[in-house]
């Protein structure tokens, strides 16, 4: 059963690990061609792990840091689900008498496998700690997050989230982010551990079958001209992004919203001098990056579709001007604010943010054809020119 599922999640998501690992080999050259060491490369990376053990957090912020990382950990999983749970054969294997300990312990070797990116990055935290001689805290502080992640991950993908687990685990994050830093923090944090340890491997009975409610989109109507002119094929294309893709969505809409806040933050440390309109140009350009991974899932859902959208007076890939528009519109408030928030710190003119929107906005056409006829070089390829175009945008501006 091990073999199969890990065969399945292989098989599935070749072409999806590919495209991650193409994406750090391209930063790490990147990074060794400008002299950077192995270990201040992990520690860029691995920031968002490192920050949690900064001195000056209060117990408020280190708590919603953690969270934040679990939450992380949580869509990592769910956008993974249908690859992980181990495909149609799995159907069959649960009428087979495996134990529910038995599948759960291999849904957490599934999930090791499956975090592997996630894995190296936080082990190379841990390597980042001990190398500068940090406290054993520090340490066993990032194995917790580690273990706490994959409990939450495994509550995700069995959608067993329930409002104890919860509390539990809001628990967790206030009992080590209270105690980092004190004599106790050691012994809670090597509790905290253990118990992490024994959910996840032994896990709990299954909950009984309850009605779940879920978010619905509004129907497309069949009034007026029909759900074939107007807004219809539209509003198909973001119920399909909502639907089939919100686990993708959701995480891609998280990071960008980081990145913009993260260039936001610094153009304020700049004050708006002349490093400022350079960052906030290299964040949209990021968030479009970003954000163009939409455009590869959506076309994916619509061609899984095409039979049933066949039967309706479309035209052939009729999808691709209406998912532009559905991830072009996700793109606009972020590039927006960066852009509004320059204007506001005096670092460039309204013409010119205005004008730095609408390029992005052209960019993210011009990604779509790597998404659309290149996906095994996707990443690189929109890399270099959301690159080549950014400098290009920086150039005209200044």
């Amino acid at each position: 059963m091990l073999t199969h599922r890990l065969r399945w999640y292989t098989v599935t998501t070749a072409r999806l690990l590919l495209r991650r690992w193409q994406a750090a080999v391209l930063f790490f050259g990147l990074s060794a061609a400008l002299g950077s060491s192995l270990l201040s490369n992990i520690a860029t990376l691995a920031y968002p792990m490192l920050s949690l053990l900064a001195p000056h957090h209060d117990v408020v912020q280190r708590s919603v840091h953690l969270g934040a990382l679990l939450a992380f950990a949580g869509l990592w999983a769910g956008m993974q689900r249908a690859q992980i749970e181990g495909g149609p054969f799995m159907g069959f294997l649960k009428s087979l008498p495996y134990t529910a300990r038995q599948l759960r312990h291999v849904d957490v070797l599934v999930l090791v496998l499956a975090n592997g990116p996630l894995l190296l990055l936080a082990i190379g935290a841990m390597a980042v700690t001990i190398a500068h001689q940090r406290p054993l805290a520090h340490t066993l502080l990032l194995g917790d997050v580690i273990v706490l992640a994959l409990v939450v991950q495994l509550a995700v993908l069995k959608q067993r989230l329930a409002s104890v687990q919860t509390l539990a685990l809001a628990a967790a994050c206030v009992l080590l982010a209270a105690c980092f830093g004190t004599r106790a923090a050691t012994a809670v944090e090597l509790l905290v551990g253990a118990c992490a340890v024994v959910a996840a491997w032994r896990g709990s009975p299954a909950p009984d079958p309850a009605v779940r409610r879920r978010f619905t989109l509004p129907r497309i109507s069949h009034a007026g001209n029909g759900a074939v002119t107007r807004f219809g094929p539209w509003r198909l294309s973001l119920a399909m992004l909502w639907r089939a893709r919100r686990n993708e969505l959701t995480g891609k809409a998280l990071t960008a919203l980081l990145i913009t806040a993260g260039a936001w933050s610094l153009a304020r440390v700049f004050e708006g001098d002349a490093r400022s309109f350079p960052m906030i140009v290299i964040a949209q350009g990021v968030v479009v990056l970003i954000m163009s991974g939409m455009l590869r899932f959506l076309h994916l859902t619509h061609v899984a579709s095409v039979d049933y959208f066949g039967a309706l007076p479309l035209a052939p890939r009729w999808w691709r001007p209406f998912d532009l528009a559905v991830v072009g519109a996700c793109c606009l408030p972020m590039l927006a604010t960066l852009s509004i928030a320059a204007w506001h710190m005096g670092a460039t003119t309204p013409r010119h943010g205005a004008a730095s929107v609408a390029s992005y906005l052209v960019l993210l056409a011009a990604l779509s054809l790597p998404h659309l006829h290149t996906d095994r070089h996707a990443v690189v390829i929109g890399t270099v020119v959301t690159g080549l175009w950014t400098a290009a945008t920086f150039a005209c501006l200044t």
